[in-house]
């Protein structure tokens, strides 16, 4: 199956017929109709110039994209996932559903074979080329901590890979409800909520990734599901509900995207029977590997890579303790889009650079931060992630982010960003780091937020330094 494209896989998979493949809104969809649909859908992409040009899929409704996705490959062309919610200079064939094309000046150019989707479509001009990309290739735009997006190219027998080592984590199986609440356009959402179960026959109920912790418990319990697959802030608010929710049978939750606050998780498996994971993967090593969160694990533990994930170590100079992470996957992405064509990853040999600083103990994986962050305090390198950690501790402080801050004297210090619960003064939060930080690990600039900028999926964004 490692060989077929995501249209074969899926319409040869575990999901069978009239079995309920997705629920998205307020429409089930079943296998014949995604499969139905998605060759009516394909047979009006070959008729339609497509040469060169991706299939840019802007759609709201998860469902309606696993259609164009799987018309898409059987049409063996390239789909790029676009949120519907923002707009990207990523040109090609787009194609929108109602929801995206607010006003629409002429018919739809498909309608399913029931009627029930109606698609438009339009060419804009392809700013990126796809010289070099792989035929059925499927691109996800991440914008890490910059908030530019990037886009990153997945061909087709690595989406299936990560399905299936995804699936196998996650239990999915024939007729095993689940929830999901993320982004669909975004790799994790996708994988998680739609390829994987698709393959496997899971039946998955799509909410808004807005959802709140009492509308999550509603669509487990009438769902009947046993996982849910959430964002961070989900799990967050979770924890911070005065009174127990009823998740009925739920047995596993998932979230990714940024790590879960110790106490956020403790708070959680306190209160409830389901196993809460915090899953580590990126759009371009797909799903690595998952953290059982108790709140007792020690920061930035990621848990054992899934089989077929091979790690490694090298070391960094001036950083003591671990190195950065380099892999081995068959779900590795082909590289990057680019204005001349596919630009590659970055490889050291054959193993892939992660950029994450990491330790592996006792066969699991403990981030301490990314390599192009490190700070370099006259010439001493410092992880930024070490000092969040001291200064998440604070009982006052309930976010933190430490960046780089140009310095005349130093080069960089580190400089601090503060969201306070309670009243806190610079003087009293470095009398807290003065015991538990090192004289070049100090924050030398601190500003108090409101909040820390951050991305749909949770990360934080990068911004001006303190000053």
């Amino acid at each position: 199956m490692a060989d077929a494209g995501f249209f074969a896989a899926v319409r040869d998979g575990a999901g069978r017929g009239d079995a309920v493949a997705l629920i998205s809104g307020k429409r089930a969809w079943t296998y014949r109709e995604l499969i139905t649909s998605a060759e009516v859908f394909a047979g009006h992409l070959g008729r339609h110039p497509t040469a060169g040009v991706p299939v840019v899929v802007d759609v709201a409704d998860a469902a309606v994209r696993a259609v164009v996705t799987l018309a898409a490959d059987l049409a063996e062309l390239t789909v790029l996932h676009s949120d519907p919610g923002a707009p990207t200079d990523f040109g090609g064939l787009v194609v929108r559903d109602s929801a995206t094309l607010l006003e629409p000046s002429e018919p739809p150019a498909v309608r399913t074979a029931d009627g029930g989707v109606e698609l438009w479509t339009h060419t804009r001009t392809a700013t990126h080329s796809l010289a070099g990309v792989p035929a059925r290739s499927q691109i996800f735009l991440t914008s890490g901590s910059t908030g530019t997006p990037t886009g990153v190219v997945r061909p087709a027998a690595t989406v299936l890979s990560d399905a299936h080592r995804i699936a196998a984590f996650m239990g999915y199986e024939r007729g095993l409800p689940g929830v999901v609440s993320t982004l669909a356009f975004h790799c994790y959402g996708f994988a998680y909520g739609i390829a994987a179960p698709l393959l496997h026959g899971t039946p998955i109920r799509h909410v808004p990734s807005r959802s709140i912790p009492s509308q999550l418990a509603r669509a487990v319990r009438e769902h009947e599901a046993r996982t849910l697959v959430g964002l961070p802030f989900q799990f967050q608010l979770l924890a911070g509900t005065a009174a127990p929710l009823d998740f009925g049978e739920l047995r596993m939750a998932v979230s990714s995207g940024a790590p879960l606050p110790p106490a956020a998780a403790g708070a959680i498996t306190g209160r409830y029977d389901f196993a809460l994971y915090n899953a580590y993967g990126s759009s371009e090593t797909g799903a690595l590997s998952a953290a059982l969160s108790t709140g007792e694990q020690q920061p930035g533990e990621v848990g054992t890579p899934f089989p077929g994930v091979v790690p490694r170590l090298v070391p960094v100079d001036g950083v003591s303790g671990g190195g950065e992470l380099q892999l081995r996957t068959d779900a590795l992405a082909a590289g990057y889009t680019g204005t001349d064509g596919l630009l590659p990853l970055d490889f050291d040999g054959d193993w892939y650079r992660t950029g994450d600083l990491a330790r592996i103990e006792d066969g699991g994986i403990r981030i301490n931060g990314r390599l192009k962050n490190i700070i370099n305090v006259a010439g001493k390198k410092v992880s930024p992630a070490e000092i969040e950690r001291v200064l998440a501790r604070h009982p006052a402080v309930t976010d933190v982010q430490v960046v780089a801050a140009p310095d005349d004297v130093r080069g960089q210090v580190p400089a601090a960003r503060i969201v306070t619960g309670s009243d806190l003064t610079v003087a009293e939060l470095l009398a807290w780091c003065q015991t538990r930080l090192a004289p070049h690990q100090m924050p030398r600039r601190v500003s108090f937020l409101d909040e820390i900028p951050r991305s749909a999926m949770g990360k934080p964004l990068k911004g001006p330094e303190p000053s």
